[in-house]
């Protein structure tokens, strides 16, 4: 069958659903979630949506990497016209990336650790898929395996974060992203399948039951694994699988390049594949952008991943921006699911808090990022340059884990104006949707 086909039967199947009132199973007995009055209802619009997610980017995230890749300039992703403060909580005080991701992708606040369920176990209604069913084309681009925690919030149905080939089978079955970018083959190959990258470490190696690449490419789905073969696809659907979190492969495996490994290929460079293939269509689209890599960062209390990361945030903003330049009818919100690491920006002869990470920056060798006695900076925490001034900062932890930090939201392009002022994280899903309903 070919995509075309393929891409336009499961939402003409929608429509149908809806226009009749039929809210019961649909293909393959997988049973949808509950669509709200009225979902495609609203005339098309040609209005488009893309929320860039840094995962664990609180403020001193953001400040960290203008300072030190833009001095005291203002950064491309805070230079957006409209911002505010969002609330991170889920019911609980300090949310995960799951409840955090999902909170913005179905406007619901749910339990820690569950993507796209209310705490009752009731499928949530999420914007790819009222994207879908409006007629828009939808997308995932993530660093890291796109089958992860934020991911999922916005595009699957999952009692635990951990049920990775679950959210793969729900992304062909039942919430139909057009475009699947990011890492993690692993999940999407059955165990002992080599895959296309090579197996270097034992977290490479596939773990999947079943052949979901192929089910893919046998719905439509164009494949790429590398640079080259992204090169190629056309769409109107594609998967891609290529190297996972590449930025910190070097830390579990000494001597690695990303520059030289084939497979990896820069988050912006898959973003405009995905602007270029979503585009297509006239209806508009919906895409969810994440960058996973910050969060580890946090995590690990290593500063200067974090600046390197944040800094490929505003390459992606860069990306949407210019997109925009031709497409104004595009919404861009930049944000964060949560704060990681309850990091701050601090002067160099300040002493360190000493603090400790979740794990060692390198793996092997003399670890950089571990807490110092006396005080001492880490390697990894700096100093850091201010960029093009005779001045000097370092960072700084309270955690190894998630905070219930308040973080920016940066916005630009219809309805971004509302986004002023201190609101919940489901205030993204609130203007999202509207927007995507043609009511900015």
């Amino acid at each position: 069958m070919s995509s075309s086909l393929v891409h336009g039967s499961h939402r003409v199947r929608n429509r149908l659903l809806i226009g009749f009132g039929l809210l019961g199973s649909l293909a393959a007995g997988i049973i949808a979630a509950e669509r709200p009055d009225g979902a495609s209802a609203a005339p098309s619009t040609g209005y488009s949506v893309v929320v860039i997610s840094g995962d664990g980017m609180g403020p001193a995230q953001r400040t960290a990497t203008q300072l030190a890749k833009y001095g005291y300039k203002t950064q491309p992703m805070d230079a957006l016209p409209e911002g505010g403060l969002l609330k991170t909580n889920s019911v609980l005080p300090v949310t995960d990336s799951a409840a955090g991701a999902t909170a913005m992708g179905t406007g619901h606040k749910v339990k820690n650790n569950q993507a796209g369920l209310a705490p009752n176990g009731k499928k949530l209604y999420n914007l790819v898929e009222q994207a879908n069913d409006l007629g828009k084309s939808t997308g995932l681009v993530e660093d890291h395996d796109v089958t992860n925690a934020t991911m999922m919030g916005f595009a699957a149905h999952v009692k635990n974060r951990d049920n990775k080939a679950q959210a793969a089978r729900q992304y062909l079955n039942e919430t139909h992203p057009d475009v699947i970018f990011g890492g993690g083959e692993e999940v999407w190959y059955p165990e002992g399948h080599p895959g296309k990258i090579p197996d270097v470490i034992s977290d490479d190696k596939s773990t999947g039951r079943e052949n979901l690449v192929k089910e893919a490419k046998q719905k439509g789905y164009q494949y790429a694994w590398n640079r080259k073969t992204l090169d190629e696809l056309t769409g109107p659907q594609a998967l891609t699988l290529v190297q996972d979190d590449a930025y910190i492969r070097g830390h579990e495996i000494k001597g690695y390049k990303k520059d030289e490994d084939p497979n990896f290929v820069p988050e912006p460079k898959l973003l405009e594949k995905a602007l270029e293939i979503l585009g297509q269509n006239p209806e508009g689209f919906f895409v969810a952008v994440d960058v996973d890599e910050l969060d580890d960062a946090g995590h690990e209390h290593d500063g200067k991943t974090i600046i390197q990361s944040g800094q490929i945030v505003n390459k992606l903003v860069q990306v949407v921006e210019a997109y925009r330049e031709s497409n104004p009818n595009v919404l861009l919100v930049v944000t964060a699911d949560h704060e990681t690491g309850g990091m701050t920006i601090e002067t160099p002869a300040m002493k360190s808090t000493n603090s400790g990470p979740d794990g060692s920056v390198p793996d092997y060798g003399t670890p950089q990022n571990l807490p110092l006695p006396g005080g001492k900076t880490p390697p990894r925490s700096g100093p850091f340059k201010v960029h093009g001034k005779d001045a000097m900062f370092k960072v700084d932890w309270t955690t190894p884990g998630h905070t219930g930090l308040m973080v920016p939201v940066t916005a630009v392009g219809p309805g971004a104006e509302r986004f002023s002022g201190v609101h919940p994280n489901t205030f993204v899903h609130t203007v999202a949707s509207d927007v995507l309903n043609g009511n900015p």
